[in-house]
């Protein structure tokens, strides 16, 4: 199996793509094939306290997480989560059809971050390594739209936005909580695509 999962993601970095034009229709071979982070063309890609973070002038800043109304365990549960999707992958596998797609962060299944969804937009439960998550996927013309809430109010909106030409991949992220005060901050990622 991890061999299995090891040769779909070398397929996914490695295969050749055809070039896709900005006419193309076919929102899910858009966003098909390997990704790799662009660090320099990134905002926050990991988060104001990751690699990369920074404010509008370019320094580093840091983020304080307070408990607000959770407790210590919820709170530990709660940081393990959003230090999991503020987590920018350097790579990154996408298979997306119109009905479903795979997201690959890392091909040992080992990790638990290969996940699989339906874009019907459905709420379902993810397992995650740190812990069961209610997920819902769908597409938004091009966009593919995933929100991700945790039972401690976490919730995670990303963005998977292909350019128009087919060589970058935006992933904009929003976390929100209604229990802990947590600081709006800009996370974009940028990858392009790998050839």
């Amino acid at each position: 199996m991890r061999m299995k999962t090891a040769l779909v993601m070398t397929v996914l970095l490695l295969a050749p793509r055809s070039p896709i034009t900005a006419q193309a229709p076919d929102a899910a071979a858009a966003l098909s094939g390997g990704w790799k982070l662009n660090m320099e063309a990134s905002v926050n890609p990991n988060g104001p306290d990751g690699a990369g973070g920074r404010d509008a002038g370019g320094r580093g800043r840091g983020n304080i997480v307070g408990g607000g109304d959770l407790g210590p365990e919820e709170l530990q549960r709660f940081n393990a989560h959003l230090a999991m999707f503020r987590h920018a992958p350097p790579l990154l596998g996408i298979q997306a059809t119109a009905k479903d797609v795979m997201l690959i962060y890392d091909t040992d299944p080992a990790k638990g971050l290969i996940y699989k969804y339906t874009t019907d937009n459905k709420k379902s439960v993810m397992a995650t390594p740190a812990g069961p998550v209610d997920i819902k996927v769908k597409w938004n013309g091009r966009v593919l739209h995933r929100e991700i809430e945790t039972k401690e109010s976490l919730k995670v909106i990303e963005d998977y936005t292909p350019s128009a030409d087919g060589k970058q991949l935006v992933v904009t992220v929003e976390t929100t909580n209604i229990m802990v005060r947590m600081p709006k901050v800009e996370i974009k990622r940028v990858y392009d695509r790998v050839q």
